[in-house]
């Protein structure tokens, strides 16, 4: 489970969280809606370790983020997978060697090191589950961007992780494409069975997957609440939203229950 109490993060006096708090269920897709600048990707930093509050708590399962440094830090990342925006391969990588970083560097959840072999196999493996089999020996320059972000997904599922994050997952990519992504992100979670938690400004995309939705204004959680009940709010975001797709609700669940 993961939880933020009170937290509170300024920069250069720009308070940007205000007494935050959050708490995401383990197994859910919870995906975290607002304007840009609103803190998104703040709370994924602080989740992370990458930031510390001023003030609060940030906790995944029985873990204090804000108290963990060094080796511990690291440790409790081992649990953790993310997929940055705009995928964040190395350039200078095969998409293999990509895939496969993680495994050589750190072997399988528990530390336990992995034969080279085992890792072409799993990354094969990892890569055919996200639709880019037979690509191992292609480098991220030669690839689409939606090529990019499933390469990116493989590289995290490929170690099996306990949560997921995904950092606008489908910004700059085509209706198409953003739904694959969108399937995506439901079927790791499905095999995964872990907790997955997206950033995302694609009200599409969010109510096609999400569990929950929570929209975060002003530096706080406003709302939080199923699809279904967060598209009836009466907020000025949410009605934008409602305004985006029509007002039609038959894409609440789409991926999830499909």
């Amino acid at each position: 489970m993961i939880r933020m109490k009170n937290v509170h993060k300024s920069f250069n006096g720009n308070k940007v969280l205000r007494g935050l708090n959050l708490e995401i269920e383990d197994g859910e897709i919870f995906v975290l809606v607002g304007k840009s600048g609103s803190g998104k990707s703040v709370i994924l930093k602080h989740l992370m370790g990458l930031m510390k509050p001023e003030e609060g708590e940030v906790i995944i399962d029985n873990d204090d983020m804000t108290k963990l440094f060094g080796y511990k830090l690291y440790e409790k990342l081992m649990d953790v997978g993310m997929i940055f925006q705009m995928g964040a391969l190395f350039d200078s990588m095969t998409v293999a060697q990509n895939v496969g970083f993680y495994l050589k560097e750190h072997g399988i959840r528990g530390g336990k090191k992995i034969v080279k072999s085992d890792i072409k196999k799993y990354v094969s493996e990892s890569l055919e589950k996200v639709g880019l089999k037979g690509i191992e020996e292609l480098y991220p320059g030669s690839l689409s961007g939606g090529m990019r972000k499933r390469a990116s997904i493989a590289r995290c599922v490929v170690y099996k992780p306990k949560y997921l994050f995904y950092d606008e997952p489908t910004t700059g990519l085509d209706p198409v494409t953003s739904q694959t992504i969108a399937k995506l992100i439901v079927a790791q979670q499905n095999e995964l069975q872990g907790t997955t938690l997206v950033v995302s400004h694609d009200i599409v995309t969010t109510l096609a997957i999400a569990d929950r939705i929570a929209l975060i204004e002003e530096g706080k959680i406003e709302i939080v609440a199923p699809p279904k009940e967060f598209m009836k709010h009466k907020h000025p975001t949410i009605t934008v939203f409602n305004e985006m797709i029509g007002g039609d609700l038959s894409l609440i669940g789409k991926q999830r229950n499909g």
